[in-house]
């Protein structure tokens, strides 16, 4: 496909629905192009564009940009790629592909969309969300231990195990209660994360289970992810929590990592008292999620 190097008279130009075929042009714009965003595995790009929301800038047999969110999840998506050619101006190729990305996704039973970039996206995608009436939702903020000193183990009559895969209808069960339909992780995420992962919790309390927590490793180990800690709304203030996060830190320690970090919602002072407790502190960074109605 050739990328057309002066603005383009777009009033010829079409809007469609994406087709796995789609995936050379679309993978071209998103490795070449200016105006790129991708929150989403390369390898995953071919299945949106086959069944998730996702539509394209055509002219002719040419794709000059694309928008393609994730697979909708309790009525809710994310955008997960955005693409335009550099001859294609932003206001102009947004215009053109967000209100039929926002109708397809509403038949498919999508409430809200949601975005979350990267430094490099937020510089040209957020003002030009903004100003096209997506709202900020929160900050997600950023937080770092050193060290492995652990205020409590929390509570001794909570069981704490590895995971089996048999345990994913329970875990998905348990991240649907404790999370809003956006911060969801559905099997897809969550049963490869079982096997996969280095670290996956699951708590029980009276043989029920009642929590789980799962961490990424990063740089040979020398850093650790706390991606999720879950607990049953029904088991709080029980120090669930608690004993799974020491849980967290003592793998951390026998890994020899340097690091554990995590995210959270700027406005999840629950949690937020719990991680400071234990030794977290706020980098200083934060990621911008901004939301759509539908």
């Amino acid at each position: 496909m050739p990328f057309f190097r002066r603005p383009l008279d777009l009033s010829q130009a079409t809007v469609r629905p994406c087709a796995p075929e789609d995936i050379t042009a679309i993978s071209r714009m998103l490795r070449d192009q200016s105006h790129r965003f991708l929150a989403a595995a390369s390898a995953d790009l071919p299945a949106l564009l086959g069944g998730a929301p996702a539509v394209a800038l055509a002219l002719g047999a040419d794709v000059l940009g694309a928008v393609v969110a994730g697979w909708p999840v309790q009525h809710v998506a994310w955008l997960r790629a955005v693409a335009l050619a550099d001859s294609v101006p932003v206001p102009a190729g947004l215009e053109a592909l967000l209100p039929p990305l926002a109708d397809i996704a509403h038949q498919r039973g999508v409430a809200r969309l949601f975005y979350a970039g990267d430094l490099s996206a937020d510089t040209w995608l957020q003002p030009a969300l903004l100003a096209r009436g997506w709202v900020r939702q929160t900050d997600v903020v950023v937080y770092e231990k050193h060290g492995f000193a652990v205020p409590s183990p929390g509570n001794g009559r909570v069981r704490v195990r590895k995971a089996l895969f048999s345990d994913l209808p329970a875990v998905v069960a348990l991240d649907r209660l404790c999370f809003d339909p956006q911060w969801a992780k559905d099997e897809g995420i969550l049963g490869p994360a079982i096997v996969e992962q280095p670290l996956f919790l699951i708590a029980e309390l009276d043989d029920l289970p009642v929590g789980y927590a799962f961490v990424t490793s990063h740089f040979q180990g020398m850093l650790v992810h706390l991606v999720r800690i879950a607990v049953d709304p029904g088991a709080r203030g029980q120090q669930v929590g608690v004993r799974l996060l020491a849980e967290v830190v003592a793998f951390a320690e026998r890994s020899r990592a340097e690091s554990i970090t995590l995210n959270t919602q700027q406005e999840n002072r629950a949690a937020q008292r719990l991680y400071e407790w234990f030794g977290f502190r706020r980098t200083g960074e934060s990621q911008t999620v901004l939301s759509y109605p539908l």
